[in-house]
């Protein structure tokens, strides 16, 4: 239905610019006067309404399909996208009171290595009063191009790993196009998607990889990027074993030239090898290796590895946005890298969180809730119902994140419950919550 028709909302835009026009009806979505479905006025009646040409109205419509709020267009009109397209956030701990929140996958600080060596040597270095024009510093590069999945040609800094995956993407798509990603996945990812404005199509995350079958399928409707995490897979934990990659790569050399992204988020603190696509098509493949959980999210660095060709385009992304990355960091980060002391932490933090997981997916099995304990920090845990799950939790003073926030189409309730940072003996109080939790109707 139209709850707003041309005339009414002409009457109600006091900017008739395309960005003022814009701006008016992303609030009105916002504050929920417009919900999912609601039609729009058309182009030119809007247009008449307003005195301006239709090109200003088509413009501001532009505008908010870039941003996932609208949809459609022509003969079957424009409405307000489902709330799939919309960007949901989740609220800092200190506004919801609760004993433990484990809705946030953060490292535990105690883990972290000491950056003050790093950072002492990393102002020492010369040239630092220049402007700087390199996507790397060689220094890091020497460091991490031995530990790349496979052979990349170049290799550019990110200012984290967000950063990182929004310039490939904004790099390698225009609003509107479709992209392959793994289901579920981290929500911010499709927040991140959203602003974007492409069309997430996804392709379930099973053990050992993306489905074989749903990949097939998904490469029909031609995407320009396929997306994945190829270890320690947020929320499953699930990783791509050797032959599912080469399985992976075989399906993109008969389907598409879409481009493949891999984002490592957990790097170090894996507990498997990793099984990169870009070992059989290393020409399509773009990898992104997140130090921020193993060296400190204060560092917000990521590397980003690919073709020369392909990192032109990320480069001159890079340079129209922020020029540089912070050479202090990067250095401070090589420093890290290749230090003994930091990298024996780095092993140690690996096996505690590792003990974390493994402790409460035991006390879980031992309630009988079957988790796998594959890796990662949180357990993704099977539910009868999401939203009493959650309810249930939050009277215990438990927050914990809905499962329905990790798709971008409805699927099986689960809910993901954080583990890094758990404290000794708290997963046998939490298992049998999380049992109630589960079969709560």
């Amino acid at each position: 239905m139209t709850k707003f028709d041309a005339a009414l909302l002409g009457r109600r835009i006091e900017d008739p610019s395309s960005r003022g026009i814009a701006s008016y009806v992303a609030e009105l979505i916002r504050t929920g006067e417009l919900t999912p479905g609601d039609a729009l006025p058309h182009v030119r009646s809007l247009a008449e309404v307003l005195r301006v040409s239709p090109a200003t109205v088509s413009s501001a419509w532009s505008l908010l399909k870039k941003r996932g709020l609208i949809m459609g267009s022509g003969k079957s009109g424009t409405r307000v996208s489902s709330p799939v397209g919309l960007v949901t956030r989740i609220e800092p701990a200190s506004i919801i009171p609760a004993r433990f929140d484990m809705r946030l996958l953060y490292p535990d600080p105690d883990l972290l290595p000491s950056l003050k060596p790093a950072l002492v040597s990393a102002s020492e270095m010369p040239g630092l009063d220049q402007y700087y024009d390199s996507p790397i510093l060689p220094a890091l590069r020497d460091v991490v191009e031995p530990e790349w999945p496979y052979p990349a040609e170049a290799f550019a800094v990110a200012n984290g790993a967000s950063d990182a995956i929004w310039t490939v993407l904004q790099s390698l798509s225009v609003p509107g196009d479709r992209i392959v990603v793994e289901s579920p996945t981290q929500p911010q990812l499709l927040n991140l998607m959203s602003d974007l404005g492409l069309t997430v199509v996804p392709v379930p995350y099973v053990e050992g990889g993306l489905s074989l079958m749903h990949l097939e399928e998904a490469m029909k409707t031609r995407p320009v990027v396929v997306f994945y995490q190829p270890r320690a897979q947020v929320p499953t934990g699930n990783a791509t074993a050797t032959d599912r990659a080469w399985r992976i790569a075989e399906v993109l050399k008969r389907n598409t030239s879409a481009m493949i992204v891999e984002y490592d988020d957990l790097n170090a603190l894996s507990l498997v090898d990793i099984n990169s696509v870009g070992e059989y098509l290393p020409k399509r493949t773009i990898h992104i290796k997140s130090y921020e959980k193993s060296y400190g999210p204060d560092l917000r660095l990521a590397v980003i590895g690919t073709t020369v060709a392909r990192m032109a385009t990320v480069h001159a992304q890079i340079r129209l946005t922020r020029q540089w990355t912070s050479r202090i960091l990067q250095s401070a980060l090589a420093w890290l890298l290749q230090d003994e002391v930091t990298a024996e932490g780095v092993a140690r933090a690996r096996g505690i969180y590792a003990e974390r997981l493994f402790a409460l997916t035991s006390m879980l099995h031992a309630n009988g809730i079957d988790v796998p304990a594959r890796d990662g920090f949180c357990v993704w845990i099977p539910v009868t119902d999401e939203a009493k799950a959650i309810e249930h939790l939050t009277a215990h003073g438990i927050l914990a994140l809905a499962g329905e926030t990790s798709y971008s189409t409805g699927a099986l309730p689960h809910i993901r419950v954080a583990t890094s940072r758990m404290e000794p003996g708290m997963s046998s109080q939490l298992a049998e919550i999380l049992r109630q939790s589960a079969l709560a109707l």
